[in-house]
């Protein structure tokens, strides 16, 4: 059961991520996660200086989580519940004149409109990198669904699920993190090299 941490163990790592192992190259074997490892899973995840500094100081918060994680395990559920905030967040910066829209509607816009684009997410790069290393024949392929599409009902969908209460308990925080930051990137004019030295 979840309680509030002893004073004398805040620092300490949640014993939950002593279950975990990750794969060391360096090694050639598996070895204990550490909590660099936990940082190294966000730590690359940005906002371009270009997306808004409200909206960049909101998804911070996501950032943080993640990386505290360490210490409190359900802080990754947490962390996704914020991403998808932000997201929702960045949408009512982008639309000013159409916030009391529905996330969805305001998700499903962006992607309709071509801001949103499914070729700016990791995932979907992947997705076709693998598709193209199988070589499968045209002929053979199954019709590939629109990931941008699909995160206009499946990201709602999800925070409303943990904004009403939920059980969800996983370490996939950052992975939705960093698609939402992939998102929102996509929502605001990226500055050219020039004008900033941020990383996008």
């Amino acid at each position: 059961m979840e309680k509030l941490k002893a004073f004398n163990e805040l620092t300490l790592p949640d014993e939950r991520q002593s279950f975990f192992t990750q794969f060391d190259p360096t090694v050639g074997d598996f070895r204990p996660v550490r909590a660099e490892d936990t940082y190294a899973r966000v730590e690359t995840v940005r906002l371009h200086a270009g997306v808004s500094e409200p909206v960049r100081n909101h998804f911070a918060t996501a950032q943080n989580l993640i990386a505290y994680s360490w210490f409190y395990y359900p802080f990754n559920v947490t962390a996704e519940l914020m991403a998808y905030v932000s997201v929702e967040f960045a949408l009512k910066a982008r639309y000013p004149s159409n916030t009391r829209d529905s996330f969805k509607a305001l998700l499903s816009r962006a992607v309709r409109e071509g801001l949103v684009k499914s070729s700016a997410f990791s995932v979907a790069q992947a997705m076709e990198r693998e598709r193209q290393v199988r070589r499968v024949p045209i002929q053979e392929e199954v019709p590939r669904a629109d990931y941008a599409a699909i995160l206009v009902n499946v990201i709602p969908a999800l925070r409303n699920s943990l904004a009403h209460g939920s059980n969800s308990l996983h370490m996939h925080g950052a992975s939705a993190v960093r698609t939402c930051a992939e998102l929102i990137n996509q929502m605001f004019p990226a500055p050219t090299q020039e004008t900033t030295d941020d990383h996008p």
